[in-house]
């Protein structure tokens, strides 16, 4: 009778054929909840990357649009609204989405701006908020720039995470801001530099005709002047080769009386565009400072003279973000830089 007994209580212990299916359930059951929140981070990710992706370049291009300047010269000004549109257009740019839907920012979304480079410590920079100042601060010292800031956002919605404790749906956002230097240093310039009525009363589209075995310009409406430069008050060809940066006042070019022409090929190609310093004037044997920058298209070029056309705006690769007081209407820019707290 007890062995009996025994024997049914060992049989109804051993029979677990039911409880295998239970922690299968279970298993697939937490399986699917870590697919389905890796899917839902997964998503996440990419709308983040998206919204990032398009923010960098809706800044970058509105920090292009700056430019040209209002009013060139002493007193300009970038150019905001100009900037606004350029990030707004290419935002709501139908290839541009996030969360696969199209953007549609108005214009004020897109917040100009001026960022310090070098900004005092106790100095917040942390678009959207506090949003950039738009009077250029009065300190030089702190470098500040023209600036474009583009944030954008998109609600995600969210399928296994809110069992998580994850909010539904989440909202993703990212920020970006682009500077736009303006061209107060820069490298790689040939040795010639030119006076402001050669450059600036020209039209921009005056082709014109630089010979330096005479060291003269030759436009086609105007009379100007070029001149070899170097830095040391010698003449001769080594010291013609400039190896580091030039910055508009600091630095004092002098103008050499008389150069090989042909070097003309060392430092211009046909197709190149070239920087090239403004000096007050190109006078033989004299110390001038630099007061601007000009960019030249070359068309033609041989030996000793080349040809091509001013242009009224180009972003120089070159440019090293430096303080600087407007003096000429120059249509030197850096190229758009994104910055960062």
């Amino acid at each position: 009778m007890h062995n009996t007994r025994a024997h049914k209580n060992l049989t109804l212990a051993l029979d677990e054929s039911g409880a295998s299916a239970v922690i299968v359930a279970i298993v697939l059951t937490v399986i699917c909840g870590f697919v389905g929140l890796a899917f839902d981070v997964g998503h996440m990710v990419m709308v983040k990357a998206e919204l990032q992706r398009t923010a960098d370049a809706g800044a970058l291009a509105g920090a292009a649009g700056l430019a040209p300047y209002n009013n060139p010269g002493p007193n300009e000004t970038p150019n905001w609204v100009q900037g606004q549109l350029r990030a707004q257009a290419l935002v709501n740019n139908a290839y541009n989405k996030a969360n696969y839907q199209q953007f549609s920012i108005p214009v004020d979304a897109v917040k100009p701006g001026y960022w310090c480079l070098t900004p005092p410590t106790d100095y917040v920079q942390s678009p959207p908020s506090p949003p950039l100042p738009t009077v250029c601060p009065i300190n030089s010292a702190y470098l500040p720039l023209p600036a474009i800031t583009m944030t954008l956002s998109r609600d995600v919605t969210l399928y296994l995470a809110p069992i998580f404790g994850i909010s539904n749906p989440k909202t993703m956002s990212a920020t970006a801001t682009a500077i736009l230097p303006k061209c107060y240093s820069t490298t790689n310039i040939p040795p010639i530099a030119l006076d402001p009525d050669t450059v600036f009363d020209i039209g921009p589209d005056a082709t014109i005709f630089i010979d330096l075995s005479d060291q003269d310009i030759q436009p086609f409406s105007n009379k100007g002047k070029a001149s070899w430069f170097n830095l040391d008050g010698t003449n001769d060809v080594p010291t013609v080769r400039i190896n580091r940066p030039l910055t508009t006042m600091d630095d004092r070019l002098w103008m050499v009386p008389g150069t090989d022409a042909t070097l003309l090929r060392t430092f211009v190609h046909v197709g190149d565009t070239i920087i090239m310093p403004v000096v007050e004037n190109v006078e033989k044997c004299t110390y001038q400072k630099i007061v601007d920058w000009v960019a030249f298209k070359v068309e033609q070029a041989d030996a000793n003279s080349m040809k091509g056309k001013f242009l009224p705006l180009y972003f120089d690769p070159n440019v090293i973000p430096t303080a600087g007081t407007p003096t000429l209407p120059s249509g030197v820019m850096g190229t758009p830089k994104l910055v960062s707290p």
